[in-house]
């Protein structure tokens, strides 16, 4: 059986874990981040980064990236995270939001 076909007994939809990749990044405290790759049931990609930059008004801002592929979702999402961090801004430990640790 394919596990697109599962029955969900009530549940809206399942995803399946493609991988997890482990990304390098002096911008970011620790020097790395992780990104998840979900391939959705209608067959599309979501990358979900372990990171985000918080808001001015201290709010976590989280992104991703989708693709019709693992490695678009994947790239769409590193993107993200770079785009987030920019090129010349200095940010403290604090400024950062991350995950539940369980979730990667």
């Amino acid at each position: 059986m394919n596990w697109r076909e599962i029955a969900l007994h009530g549940a809206v939809n399942i995803a399946r874990v493609v991988n997890i990749y482990e990304v390098q990044d002096l911008r970011v405290p620790g020097g790395k981040y992780r990104v998840k790759v979900l391939e959705r049931g209608q067959g599309s990609f979501f990358a979900i980064p372990n990171v985000c930059v918080k808001t001015s008004a201290g709010t976590p801002d989280w992104t991703g990236g989708y693709g019709s592929t693992d490695v678009e979702a994947r790239q769409d999402a590193v993107v993200q995270v770079g785009a987030m961090l920019g090129s010349g801004e200095r940010f403290k430990p604090d400024d950062f939001e991350w995950s539940d640790p369980h979730d990667f």
